[in-house]
């Protein structure tokens, strides 16, 4: 995970290590050695032979570089890089096995849950998503620690999530082969992708598509939008070697709740399990289970704000606009750029699939792709 400006490097390692590399020597001339340098490693205290570090993420807008790393223990740890490195103090950079109280973590988070498998942060700096071993995504509010809000997956555990680049939706994926779109305000899974055959092992937001409320299509979108909304566009990783694209569609400002209760009729009509097409709605799901706001509530209340696990037939059902086999080994991550989507499997290889070109989407030719 980098930094903001691309110059440090946080790596959660297999023994529990965190450690904090400098690219700064990335920038160096040609010629001079470009071999990253460890300026930083922590180990917190209490650490095991089994315990792991399962996912470190930086915390945007935040002071002194703060970082988060979780471990497959439920514990969540808060760092700052200032503090670690010295920065401002004159001190050098603290190694592995330092006394120094500055390697403890400014804060420490338990969550229950058998374990963390991954954390996303809000781009505010003011929730962590955690993709727990139990089947729940876990949001945490970072100022006091505590779970205010989540939900539970279909089946088995939750392996991945993100936030969208404006913060209202967390996704999340894991064993239920499902692609699950939380929505902060309305505190329940307002979609499902179906589309993986095996576990989703990554799920990522592309801010460079999508479509602004009263914009035009862009990268490919589809040309029939909604003007006074938002399209969103979400990528999934599975086991199954299969990249997915997802388009969802945001409500308009002031139309919310007109359009859910119209297509909440419709999904009561037809029996609940609905099919959007390629665009799938954010407004359409409805409370789960089609109760009431008032019943909705009192089920969140007695599962401190988690939101219990919906039947198939409470689901607003979603399919790809894109789904293929890209790898030959199950995928494990998952990379957005302005100009590529990087992609990785199990083995270690690295695909790098370039956006098409202005010229070349409009002959309909695809994007060339590179292995490393």
């Amino acid at each position: 995970m980098t930094a903001k400006d691309g110059v440090d490097l946080l790596v959660g390692l297999g023994d529990g290590t965190v450690a904090l590399l400098s690219l700064r020597a990335n920038l160096s001339p040609p010629g001079v050695s470009s071999k990253p340098s460890i300026v930083a490693s922590v180990q917190p205290e209490g650490v095991s032979e089994t315990t792991r570090c399962t996912a470190v993420a930086w915390v945007p807008r935040s002071e002194a570089g703060t970082f988060v790393a979780a471990f497959n223990t439920g514990n969540i740890y808060v760092y700052k890089k200032a503090h670690l490195t010295g920065e401002g103090s004159g001190k050098f950079s603290l190694s592995l096995g330092s006394s120094s109280k500055a390697q403890a973590p400014a804060a420490t988070i338990t969550i229950s849950g058998g374990g963390i498998n991954d954390v996303a942060v809000a781009p505010d700096g003011r929730q962590l998503a955690a993709a727990c071993r139990d089947g729940a995504l876990r949001l945490v509010d970072l100022g006091t620690g505590t779970v205010v809000a989540g939900f539970s997956s279909y089946y088995g555990a939750l392996l991945c999530c993100a936030f969208s680049p404006d913060g209202k939706y967390v996704a999340a994926g894991g064993e239920d082969d499902l692609v699950s779109v939380y929505g902060l305000a309305e505190r329940y899974p307002v979609l499902h992708g179906e589309g993986h055959r095996s576990w989703v092992s990554r799920v990522a937001w592309d801010p460079w598509a999508g479509s602004e409320p009263g914009a035009g299509s862009r990268r490919g979108l589809s040309e029939q939008l909604v003007p006074a909304t938002r399209i969103y566009r979400l990528g999934s990783a599975g086991q199954d070697c299969q990249l997915c694209l997802w388009d969802v569609q945001a409500p308009g400002e002031g139309d919310i709740n007109s359009t859910a209760a119209m297509l909440a009729q419709l999904s009561m009509a037809s029996g609940g399990m609905k099919r959007n097409g390629s665009v799938g709605s954010l407004a359409a799901g409805g409370p789960p289970g089609g109760g009431s706001a008032h019943d909705r509530k009192a089920s969140l209340g007695k599962s401190n704000g988690i939101c219990p696990s919906l039947p198939r037939a409470d689901m607003f059902v979603i399919q790809p606009i894109m789904e293929h086999k890209i790898h030959v080994e199950p995928m494990s991550d998952l990379l957005f750029t302005e100009d590529a989507i990087f992609t990785v499997d199990h083995t270690g290889n690295i695909r790098v699939w370039l956006r098409p070109q202005p010229e070349a989407a409009a002959a309909g030719g695809p994007g060339a792709h590179a292995e490393h």
